[in-house]
């Protein structure tokens, strides 16, 4: 868990990284501080945008491959500019610029053979979901369940994400869940 403080220092960066992105048009070099221990920490995280409680950007890393900040910074200015769901930010947007991360935690590769294990294995509103699949992933982060009413429902809007059948189970398919503090 983090502290106020901590989660402070890490949305301030996330906002810092998309004004970067604004005036240079590109990832702004990343800002070297004395940053907390637990912000240096490997961890993964999701940022995302919304104007006006509308989405306008997420990007984030489901797996730890640099420090917590850095992934911050990267994922912020990712969702600013990089989303293929939509244009890059403008400068007029930042202004009213909602900014949440999501700090993950690692991934627990799930036992399931059908549809119905992993119905049982899933806890709404904490259990975030990746499936793997002839070599495609796809995920929700727990957020998602804000706006998904129960566990079907959420495995198959997963599924229609990636572009697959919304109900069904392939012989190959993979789960793994993971919990998000979200701030």
């Amino acid at each position: 868990m983090l502290d106020d403080a901590e989660r402070a220092t890490l949305l301030a960066l996330a906002r810092e990284s998309v004004q970067a992105g604004l005036q240079c048009g590109a990832v702004g070099t990343f800002p070297l501080r004395d940053y907390a221990p637990n912000l240096k920490s490997w961890r993964s995280s999701f940022v995302t945008l919304s104007r006006g409680g509308r989405l306008r950007g997420c990007c984030g890393r489901l797996e730890a491959d640099r420090t917590l900040v850095e992934d911050v910074w990267e994922n912020a200015f990712a969702s600013g500019f990089r989303d293929p769901r939509f244009e890059p930010l403008l400068a007029h947007e930042l202004a009213d610029l909602h900014i949440e991360i999501s700090v993950l935690t690692p991934l627990e590769k799930l036992d399931v053979h059908s549809t119905r294990d992993l119905l049982a294995t899933l806890v709404p509103q904490r259990d975030g979901l990746l499936l793997a699949h002839a070599g495609e992933r796809v995920t929700f982060i727990p957020h998602v369940w804000e706006s998904v009413p129960d566990p079907a429902s959420f495995v198959r809007q997963l599924r229609e994400k990636a572009g697959w059948p919304a109900d069904g189970w392939e012989s190959d398919l993979e789960a793994w869940r993971f919990q998000a503090e979200s701030f």
